[in-house]
């Protein structure tokens, strides 16, 4: 099984990686403990062709997206630039990775698209509103993106979850008030990693979203 993690450089996808071999990274920067390290200099369309390239050579099972973006907002003080921003990185980039992925033909038969949201696409909540409104549409497009492919055989998931312990993690619980006391909200990155490895290893799921 031959994984690509796609913003890998983040806290996350790099505990992750630890746990599961044969992983390559596509990133800003280089790390360890990828088998291969693909780097790019932005996420613009000519960066993200140019490396595209150098993946036709390669198929893969499995391609998360991990490509993410948190400003602390509400629409009460809605701002066009946070929100311009925060659909950028949280829709517009994985939309056009998952492009380029399709038509490079980088996976396998009934290989699998995973984006990376979150449980704040499900609860609303003061002072997440941007972030968690991108993160809900990158689940509907996950659904459209199964239905178009479906007959290709190449399947689109969604893997949500909730804030985790880590320095990001830390940094939301700051931003968002009603977070700091409600320990429910949390996950547990020794979880997250367990859980992801065994959902890479399943050939059968497609056009869900997958709660951890």
């Amino acid at each position: 099984m031959k994984n690509l993690f796609i913003g890998g450089s983040s806290e996350l996808a790099i505990q992750i990686a630890k746990n599961i071999p044969n992983t390559y990274n596509l990133s800003r920067k280089k790390n360890k403990f990828y088998s291969k390290n693909f780097i790019v200099k932005s996420y613009l369309v000519h960066e993200l062709k140019k490396v595209f390239k150098k993946l036709l050579k390669f198929k893969f099972n499995n391609i998360l997206i991990f490509n993410g973006h948190f400003i602390p907002s509400t629409l009460s003080n809605f701002c066009e630039g946070d929100l311009n921003k925060m659909v950028n990185i949280n829709l517009k980039i994985p939309l056009i990775i998952s492009k380029l992925c399709l038509e490079n033909k980088i996976i396998e038969n009934n290989g699998c698209i995973y984006f990376i949201s979150s449980l704040a696409a499900k609860k609303p909540a003061i002072g997440n509103a941007l972030y968690a409104i991108t993160k809900n549409s990158l689940n509907f497009a996950n659904k459209i993106f199964h239905l178009e492919q479906k007959k290709r055989s190449i399947r689109f998931n969604i893997i949500s979850f909730g804030i985790i312990k880590n320095k990001m993690g830390k940094y939301l619980i700051n931003s968002i008030p009603m977070l700091k006391n409600n320990k429910q909200q949390f996950s547990k990155l020794n979880i997250i990693k367990n859980k992801i490895k065994k959902i890479l290893q399943s050939k059968k799921l497609n056009g869900k979203n997958i709660y951890i």
